[in-house]
Parts: structure tokens; sequence; C-alpha cells
């Protein structure tokens, strides 16, 4: 190893050592991340073409299904403990709505019923999760369901534990 390559790893060694020294202590630490951090927009009610579709019948202890413009509704067995007439109507408008009666109706916290919401007719955004929504009947939302998104159905399925409005919401991924 000839002097110029001794001094050159001397002073490399000796400028590494102050680099990390200096970013341990917390008064010369950067205080911002590197990197930019993804985050989420607060979720907003899709926007949608849907046509008009309503459908009922009744669903007892043994569990069916309902089906009303694109948006199927499953109550498994044991979901209900009695022979029960269940409205499902999805007025035409631009979002994806469902309205279900009776109103109130709650469903065995063990069963919870599913609804898939289709957004096929929909404008999202490729980044975009979808998620259901309880709402009132002014379309406030109340509450978000456990929901799964699938891209590839151009479904969102969510838990219901009682009847009421429900909205598909999307939820778009930002950086900052």
């Amino acid at each position: 190893m000839n002097r110029r390559t001794r001094v050159f790893s001397i002073v490399a060694g000796v400028l590494a050592a102050t680099l990390i020294a200096a970013c341990s202590d917390e008064a010369t630490a950067p205080s911002t991340p590197a990197l930019a951090v993804a985050g989420t927009r607060p979720p907003t009610i899709t926007r949608c073409t849907q046509p008009y579709g309503t459908t009922s019948g009744w669903i007892g202890p043994q569990g069916g299904m309902l089906k009303a413009g694109g948006h199927t509704l499953y109550v498994p067995m044991g979901a209900l403990t009695a022979r029960t007439f269940i409205t499902m109507e999805s007025p035409s408008g631009n979002i994806s709505h469902v309205v279900f009666g009776p109103e109130g109706l709650k469903f065995n916290s063990n069963y919870p019923a599913h609804l898939v919401m289709s957004y096929q007719n929909c404008l999202v955004a490729p980044d975009a999760t979808q998620q259901v929504a309880y709402t009132s009947a002014s379309l406030s939302i109340l509450e978000t369901q456990p929901s799964v998104s699938d891209p590839v159905t151009l479904t969102v399925d969510a838990k219901l534990f009682h009847f009421s409005d429900y909205v598909i919401l999307s939820t778009y991924a930002v950086a900052y």
C-alpha cells in the first residue's frame, strides 16, 4: 500500500466516523424524514351511475340472499332468530347506494350479514380503495363497515350488523 492510499484511507475513516457521530446526536439529526411518506385522503362517497333496483323476500334463521341493482345481500344461517320480511332498494342516481328495511334490524354479532356492492359503473382511481359506509338518510357518513375491496370483480364486501342506508366510499392514496 503506498503512502497516498494509506492517507486517503485514514481521511475517509475519520470522515465516516465524524458523520456517524454527528447523525447520532439528536441536535444534528434531521427533524423530518428524508423520503416522502404516503398517506390517505379522507374517504369520499364514490361517484357512480346506478340504475334503480329493488327486491324483497322472507329470510329466516336458515339464511338467504337478495339481489338489487348489482348489489347482493347474503344473510348466513344463524344471523336472524325469526323469519323477517326484508326489502332492498338501490335508488338510481350518481352514487352506489343501498337502502334496507326494516330499518334497524340487527343481526347476530357472531353471524353478520354480508353486503357485496358493485362499483363497476363508478369513477375510481387505480390507487383507490373502496369500502362500505353506513349513512343517515341524508347521506352523512356515520360509520365505516369492515370491508374488503376486490379490484378484479369491482366489488366491495362488507360485514353488516344492522340495517340502514349504505354507500361505497373511496379512499385515495396521496404522497406528501
